[in-house]
């Protein structure tokens, strides 16, 4: 070409020219071949798709040799008619190709010649300008990538659809593909004539599959093997026959279910039956013995359960038992019967009440075939509550075996009410729910109690519904009807009861345990989506919870002031610190987790009983220190008495000289000088402080020490009056204390003070001042009895608090709320920790997220995404 002549390409040009040539060269063959031999690809994919499905194989050896060749001649006559179709590349071809990517066409110019003008200089000047810019673009060609398109020559897209499928099969081949093509192109002999009819001996297989809950995969019996094969009990034994011209037979009585094979055709026979003992499993056929097989079968006990340490009553007076359950291949359910002993609903004096059917928690991951729970429930609404009943668990495996734990004796934990016409309300819902027969003694008490209501009652709604259980009850006594009223009456004094106690709190207590019942019951049976919804359930009934709280501290100025010492000391949780917590636990059932999210609700579930005891034990907290504010006052006023008295005796003893001392005085002086040593210390600067402003009755301030003594002889009424004063307050004091070793020390207080309020009255200063003594050490036992019974009214939440306050609580609030502990309370070894930790958490999702990944992967086999559709549904 004239490019390589004068004024073509060279150099660095010619070499970038020739390789976008070679470029333009291969995408040409590359358009070419696909056009001509698309069809020829098409057909081989489906012949070797027939192939590898075993086609050929389905057909007689003669059949299977022509086939082959009808095969093999059309996808030779499909190549043959692509090769005719092929055109190969041209220079000519490839030059076109690349002067079609610009417009000016430079390859062609450079191969043109001047027409026209030869000679003339300024002819050839344009002339050698224009080739010169045509050199330039021409060296700036690229070659353009091949067209590959044959929608328009394969409209039904078999192109793309025979390797598809043959890339299907050869999955599904499992790695057997280069036999399956060596049985298609190698026929298999035709019988011999005389073996046409010839019948083919009888073949027997065997295969077991064990029940579903055993968890275990079919095991095939092979017929020459001689060892028993273990078989766990109530697997399904198949038997089948092949080639049998007459019905085999079973030999044998492990087999129930199955008295016979049954004919399926085609020399076909099955039998099919449940092991139920172990032995020998022959099959014959005719006189001959096919195969025998020796099953020792496993025998599946029943679940056993039982209880574990001593059921008992949570701080807020629920039920908390924890159980143990074991099974040789997994316990599927648990649950506990509470009835009293000899119960009969038919014969019940009351309300027919049915036997209470508890619900156990069984772990959700983990292995089935022990299980260690533990199940919380309130029922203290009972009327059973607070009477002995009897206890006893039941577990279920999966082949419907129940196992009982042996019956235990227990109190039912019932609510402790403070408020005396609670008590009342309570009292009288139990007999009446119990025994119809007390209903009319009942009716009187309700009468008789709400007589004057403006005087008992001070919020009237709670009387209210208190008169319309009366009304009612009355209703039914009068139409000997009580069965029909007495479940009303039942629930209103119930619910009136607790208002009376708690008031709004008791509403708002109420939601709480059936918000947190609603989660447990969803975390071990419902969706992800029902756990959602139970946690947002729980969350507003646990701020409507929070709140009444508040309120009701608000309403006790002294116990909300240590409330708000006890959250500076980081003794109480904040409500911030129980929404993380909810947080937490809706992550860990979102990962998986329910086991874990389930423990920690039954943290939550001790916090907030742990809350509210303390906010019950600062109500009792505050009513106890003012008596105990009230007991030191008194305490103080009689040392105050006490040092009067002595420094009385010592001022007359001095004015005396010793000559009037009368017999035992000695002794006396003894004992003035223990009070000395307690008085002159303690008590003689507080008395000059006090003593004046109490205002002795008869004492002036300039009465003379002399004078003091005449109003404490006969007839006087200075230190005697006093000491009946203070004593008739210490008697009142002692019938409000709520502690009786309190209350008994207070009496014998007061009456030490009577005595010394006599010797007092007679002039004998020496026997008062020990009777007053006696009186103090007495008073003091009945403030260190006063304030135990403060501290134990608080109760075990107001320990808790305690330790918390040490650094379990604010650990685990930092940490994880599931008494981890840290630095501040308890070993940092881990020893203690019953929850995964962050990383396994992530870990947990991560694999989450992985089985998603897979199973929306539809290539892979459908026993495998059947496999990882289970297990999502189960985490």
């Amino acid at each position: 070409m004239s490019i390589f002549k004068d004024g073509g390409l060279r150099g660095d040009q010619m070499r970038a020219l020739q390789r976008q040539r070679r470029l333009t060269r291969n995408a040409l063959w590359a358009e070419r071949l696909a056009r001509a031999f698309w069809p020829a690809f098409s057909v081989t994919c489906f012949a070797l798709t027939f192939a590898l499905l075993g086609g050929f194989g389905a057909f007689g050896p003669v059949t299977h040799k022509i086939l082959l060749f009808v095969v093999g001649l059309a996808v030779a006559g499909v190549f043959v008619l692509g090769a005719v179709r092929m055109r190969t590349p041209v220079a000519e071809d490839v030059d076109r190709r690349l002067d079609d990517t610009d417009p000016r066409r430079p390859l062609a110019v450079l191969s043109d010649t001047l027409a026209s003008g030869a000679g003339d200089t300024g002819t050839e000047a344009i002339w050698l300008a224009h080739k010169s810019r045509a050199r330039d673009a021409a060296a700036r060609l690229m070659a353009q990538a091949p067209d590959l398109r044959l929608a328009s020559r394969d409209v039904w897209a078999m192109r793309l659809l025979a390797p598809t499928i043959l890339i299907a099969t050869l999955v599904g081949t499992g790695g057997d593909w280069s036999g399956r093509l060596a049985a298609a192109t190698d026929p298999a002999p035709a019988p011999p004539a005389d073996a046409v009819w010839t019948q083919r001996d009888a073949q027997a297989e065997a295969w077991i599959t064990p029940p579903a809950y055993t968890g275990q995969s079919i095991i095939y019996l092979e017929t020459a093997s001689d060892e028993a094969v273990s078989v766990p009990q109530g697997s399904m034994v198949t038997v089948r026959v092949t080639d049998a011209r007459t019905l085999p037979g079973i030999g044998g009585t492990l087999f129930t279910g199955a008295e016979a094979f049954q004919d399926l055709g085609g020399g076909l026979a099955e039998a099919t039956g449940i092991v139920n003992q172990s032995g020998d499993l022959v099959i014959g056929h005719g006189d001959q013995t096919l195969a025998t097989w020796s099953l020792s079968m496993i025998p599946d006990a029943p679940p056993i359960i039982a209880v574990e340490g001593s059921p008992g009553p949570t701080m807020m007076r629920a039920l908390e038992l924890s159980y143990s359950a074991q099974d040789d291949y997994g316990v599927v359910a648990a649950w506990a019967e509470i009835e009293p002993a000899g119960h009969d609903p038919e014969d019940a004096r009351g309300l027919p009440l049915e036997t209470i059917n508890m619900g156990l928690p069984l772990p959700i991951t983990g292995d089935p075939r022990m299980a260690t729970e533990t199940s919380i429930r309130d029922f203290t609404a009972h009327p059973w509550a607070g009477a002995e009943v009897e206890l006893r668990l039941y577990a279920e495996d999966g082949a419907g075996q129940i196992g009982a734990s042996e019956p235990m004796t227990i109190t039912l934990p019932a609510r402790l009410f403070s408020d005396p016409l609670a008590k009342a309300l309570i009292e009288q819902r139990r007999e009446i729910a119990l025994d119809f027969d007390e209903a009319i003694r009942v009716l009187d008490v309700l009468q008789a109690v709400t007589r004057r209501p403006e005087q008992i009652f001070e919020d009237m709604s709670i009387y209210l519904p208190v008169r319309v259980a009366i009304r009612r009850l009355a209703s039914g006594v009068a139409t000997d009807d009580i069965g029909a009223v007495a479940p009303d009456v039942v629930e209103i004094l119930w619910r009136a009861a607790l208002a009376l106690e708690d008031g709004d709190l008791a509403d708002a207590l109420e939601r709480l345990r059936q918000a947190q019942e609603a989660l447990r019951e969803a975390l071990e049976n419902g969706s992800l989506e029902d756990i959602r919804r139970a946690m947002e359930e729980l969350r507003a009934a646990m701020n409507d919870y929070m709140q009444q709280l508040a309120q009701e501290a608000m309403r006790n100025p002294q116990a909300m002031q240590q409330q708000q010492q006890q959250q500076q000391q980081g003794q109480q949780m904040s409500q911030q610190d129980l929404q993380d917590m909810l947080d937490r636990m809706m992550e860990q059932a979102e990962s998986g987790l329910r086991d874990q999210a389930r423990e920690m609700l039954s943290e939550l579930s001790r916090m907030l009983e742990n809350m509210q005891m303390m906010a019950q034990g600062q109500q009792q907290q505050g009513q106890g220190n003012a008596q105990m504010q009230e007991l030191q006052d008194m305490i103080q006023r009689q040392r105050d008495l006490s040092d009067q008295t002595f420094d009385e005796m010592r001022q007359r003893r001095r004015e005396d000289g010793g000559s009037q001392s009368q017999p035992g005085q000695q002794g006396q002086q003894g004992e003035s000088g223990s009070g000395e040593g307690q008085g002159s210390g303690e008590g003689q600067g507080q008395q000059q402080g006090q003593s004046g402003q109490q205002g002795q009755p008869g004492q002036g301030q300039g009465q003379q020490p002399g004078q003091m003594g005449q109003q404490s002889g006969p007839g006087g009424g200075g230190l005697a009056q006093q000491q009946e004063a203070l004593r008739r307050e210490l008697e009142q004091l002692s019938r409000g204390v709520g502690s009786e070793e309190a209350a008994r020390a207070l009496e014998e207080a007061a009456r030490a003070m009577g005595e010394a309020r006599s010797d007092l009255g007679r002039g004998e200063n020496a026997d008062a001042v020990r009777d007053q003594m006696d009186a103090l050490d007495r008073m003091n036992e009945g403030a260190e009895a006063l304030a135990e019974q403060i501290q134990q009214g608080q109760g075990e939440a107001q320990a808790q608090g305690q330790r918390q306050g040490e650094g379990e609580a604010q650990d685990a609030l930092q940490n994880d709320p599931f008494d981890r502990p840290s630095a501040s309370f308890g070993a940092l070894d881990g020893s203690s920790t019953r929850v995964p930790n962050q990383s396994l958490i992530d870990r947990a999702r991560e694999l989450m997220e992985e089985l998603r990944r897979r199973a929306a992967e539809p290539m892979r086999p459908e026993m495998e995404l059947d496999y990882l559709d289970r297990l999502m549904e189960r985490f």
